[in-house]
């Protein structure tokens, strides 16, 4: 009996990249606000474990802000000398970070625990050259002209943050783990951007729950990386530069119609990322009802609300700009429809003139005809003559037929003042208001101003002496 082989499942693999993470911690005394750790195996969990203690010693009112740019299977080992969560693996949200590309809300590990970790992964969006500009670098060549891909907007962070219990030196200090790709303008921009920002800013120290933390950390990421702002300029550009290309005609139709098609989905995907930050923000206003009333007062929560706005205001805007590269599609095939009946009726306009004398030429060219040639001459001419009087004063005649027959196409709107509100009034004058008469509106427009004023006077005097008569009796 011939013996069963077992099919075996080969797993997925990673690239793990080098071999070694790099881990900042940040921190007030150093210059660049962190210190720096290159880890490359869990031996070195010693090294680190140092460096977090010498920081809670030395800034036990700071929160513990993190920042690791990578991910290797042994980096577990790394954070659970410093840190405990009962309820994930932390390295878990840090493999997701790197090789998922879904997104995740901000959301507890637990809802029965009272200091639980909150995690999150989100893709925040911006120019993609903005991204190197901000760090004195220069974009890779040829993202000016061409349309860039969506991956390049993205810049992918994943949070963990617990408020307390998570540190092994001091339970109350507050942990909050940045994650980001392994790839060189995430490790720029965290080094040189990131917790500059987050350390000049005076609510850094301030003491907060959890949900406030996760709150006050997702904005602040948010502010420094996401500008949605520079995306819809950068949208009015390639609009403005569609616009032109259609008016000078610089490309075929076909390749305008492509490059506006391309627009258009490129303007769906960017609603997708904006809708999602407006979910995650909603969301996050939600957990105001979670803090005692006493801490509800914090600014944090008017901030949330205002970036709520702005972030509905750039999507009616993002909306407006898909409608105009919509109006821009469909104009350019009017247009070419336009042209190719100004051709046709140019071509008509040939036919009408010489196909009767092609069909003269055609009678007198026939071998059982023998008359003369001259005659070809006599009648060709007068044929071509009304063939050509019919082509001018057939179109005239038809827009001649169609003012008598449609006047009221072609008149202009003619408006008048008493169907529009007046200034200080409170309805136009043409408004149909019980107890008010129509004749009554119009003679009111028509009265001198002075008329109504002395009649007001009028009926105050009048008023005020029936009241004075009635204090005499």
């Amino acid at each position: 009996m011939a013996s069963r082989r077992r099919h075996l499942h080969r797993r997925k693999s990673w690239s793990y990249g080098n071999g070694s993470i790099t881990i900042r911690i940040g921190s007030r005394r150093s210059s660049r606000h962190y210190h720096e750790v290159q880890v490359s195996g869990p031996r070195e969990a010693g090294r680190f474990a140092r460096v977090i203690e010498d920081q809670v010693r030395d800034f036990p009112r700071d929160p513990l802000i993190i920042a690791i740019n990578g991910y290797q299977p042994w980096l577990e080992a790394i954070l659970n000398s410093c840190f405990q969560d009962h309820w994930n693996d932390i390295s878990d949200l840090d493999r997701e970070v790197q090789f998922a590309h879904t997104m995740q809300f901000p959301e507890k590990a637990s809802r029965k625990g009272r200091f639980v970790p909150w995690s999150c992964i989100i893709d925040h969006m911006n120019v993609p050259q903005v991204y190197y500009w901000s760090v004195g670098a220069e974009p890779p060549s040829g993202e000016d002209w061409e349309l860039p891909d969506i991956s390049t907007f993205r810049f992918r962070v994943g949070i963990w943050q617990k408020g307390r219990g998570a540190c092994l030196m001091d339970r109350d200090v507050s942990v909050s783990i940045i994650f980001t790709p392994q790839d060189p303008l995430s490790d720029h921009v965290v080094s040189e951007l990131v917790f500059g920002f987050l350390y000049k800013n005076e609510d850094l120290g301030q003491p907060r729950e959890d949900e406030e933390g996760i709150c006050w950390l997702f904005l602040q990421l948010y502010l420094l990386l996401t500008d949605w702002q520079n995306i819809i300029h950068q949208l009015n550009e390639r609009l403005d530069e569609a616009e032109k290309n259609s008016t000078g005609r610089h490309l075929s139709v076909k390749m305008r119609g492509r490059m506006m098609h391309a627009e258009i989905d490129r303007i769906y995907e960017l609603k997708e990322y904006l809708s999602f930050h407006t979910r995650a923000f909603q969301k996050l206003q939600k957990l105001k009802g979670d803090i005692p009333p006493d801490e509800q007062q914090d600014p944090l929560w008017d901030d949330l609300d205002d970036v709520v706005d702005d972030l509905q205001h750039w999507d009616s805007s993002i909306d407006n700009l898909k409608e105009r590269f919509n109006n821009l599609l469909d104009l350019e095939f009017n247009i070419q429809n336009a042209v190719q009946a100004d051709n046709s009726q140019f071509l008509a306009i040939i036919a009408t003139l010489f196909l009767p004398v092609s069909y003269l030429a055609s009678l007198f060219g026939m071998t059982t005809i023998t008359w003369p040639a001259i005659w070809y001459l006599y009648v060709a001419i007068p044929v071509l003559v009304i063939s050509a009087a019919f082509t001018a004063i057939f179109p005239w005649s038809v827009r001649r037929v169609q003012k008598v027959l449609y006047p009221e196409e072609m008149r202009r709107v003619r408006l008048t003042p008493n169907e529009f509100t007046m200034l200080g009034d409170g309805l136009p004058d043409s408004a149909d208001v019980p107890g008010k008469s129509a004749t009554r509106g119009r003679r009111k427009s028509l009265r001198p101003s002075g008329m109504d004023n002395d009649a007001k006077v009028k009926a105050r005097s009048k008023s005020r002496a029936m009241a004075e008569k009635d204090d005499l009796w």
